[in-house]
């Protein structure tokens, strides 16, 4: 169902391919077509409509705003806060661009990054996000999108109930910077812990780890953290309880990853390597890999791909809408902001 009020001087409508997902905002006045700096104010003096959209929406793109440079984008969205973390301990390569603003995965372009629900296997993150295409790439390289709330509907209600009653317990491993497999999509997927914390001191990555809630254990020269977290959360809007968690898109299996990629995890990690993931219930016990499978195939029905028009941007809320990328040929830029704070 579509929202039924907008802020003014705009028109929306939704994403016809996606049944209304994700619902799309266009400027009606013509300073909003051409005024960076009207934009930036019009934003401002509309963000509570606007955030109530995008709860309600889970998507909104912006499309057809004087969004030109990155410092455009970073004034639109700079009411803002950002989490206390930044992306410390984030999964992915990615760098700071300007303020708040950061380059987007920079994955090899031929992997493709499954829906997810962004730095869900951390004590705090962001409540929604925010992207701009600066430029998009030749062929590919949406930055897909789906309704959480239409996949957490369809997956089994036992598997819900079992995430809800017992949490999750993410175990991830950030490989040492002396050691990498080659493999460029393994490796961005295996992150070096001085990349990921921003250090080359070991007691700089423990003490973050501590003060962001996570366990920390050395293994030749590699760092594994640990935390133990709620699969369900309450959102913070709504009050509703909403599936959020990394269980699917970090779990490393054929149907995430593909059967070449598994093959060289299978290669790579031997003899008690630790892989840059392990998740179970918070419990410690297994997760049935039926259940896995089974919500790969609906996640994968959820995820909706709209094509990039440089100047768009994606305000997502990160509770109600996951996102991830298709891959792409030529040159890509898709830039993406941090913005709020959920969690502990």
């Amino acid at each position: 169902m579509l929202p039924t009020t907008a802020p003014p001087d705009v028109n929306t409508y939704g994403y016809e391919a996606g049944d209304g997902f994700p619902l799309f905002i266009e400027p009606t006045s013509p300073s909003l077509r051409t005024d960076p700096a009207h934009l930036a104010e019009w934003f401002a003096a509309n963000r509570p409509e606007i955030d109530r959209l995008s709860t309600e929406a889970g998507a909104l793109v912006f499309r057809g705003f004087p969004i030109t440079e990155t410092r455009h984008f970073g004034a639109m969205i700079d009411t803002y806060d950002s989490p206390q973390f930044g992306y410390t301990a984030g999964a992915t390569p990615r760098g700071t661009i300007e303020g708040k603003v950061f380059e987007a995965t920079q994955a090899p372009p031929e992997f493709r990054i499954p829906l997810h629900q962004e730095m869900a296997y951390l004590p705090t993150y962001p409540t929604r996000l925010a992207f701009y295409c600066a430029t998009p790439s030749a062929t590919g390289g949406e930055t897909i999108v789906g309704d959480m709330r239409k996949f957490e509907q369809s997956i089994s209600p036992a598997f819900r109930e079992q995430v809800k009653e017992r949490g999750v317990l993410y175990q991830r491993n950030f490989r040492s910077p002396d050691w990498q497999t080659g493999n460029g999509i393994l490796d961005a997927r295996h992150r070096p812990w001085t990349d990921a914390f921003s250090t080359t001191d070991t007691a700089v990555a423990e003490a973050a780890c501590a003060e962001m809630g996570l366990t920390c254990t050395w293994v030749d020269g590699s760092l594994t953290t640990g935390y133990r977290g709620p699969g369900i959360v309450e959102h913070p809007d709504t009050g509703e309880d909403v599936w959020f968690n990394q269980l699917i898109p970090q779990s490393i299996v054929v149907e995430v990853i593909g059967e070449e990629l598994m093959n060289a995890y299978d290669e790579h990690y031997q003899n008690g390597r630790p892989r840059p993931y392990e998740h179970r219930y918070g419990d410690g016990g297994e997760i049935d890999i039926a259940d896995i499978s089974e919500s790969i195939l609906l996640l994968e029905e959820a995820t909706i791909a709209f094509p990039w028009e440089a100047g768009d941007v994606l305000l997502l809320d990160n509770y109600h809408a996951g996102h991830g990328r298709n891959p792409f040929t030529g040159t890509r830029d898709i830039q993406v902001a941090l913005l709020g704070q959920g969690g502990a």
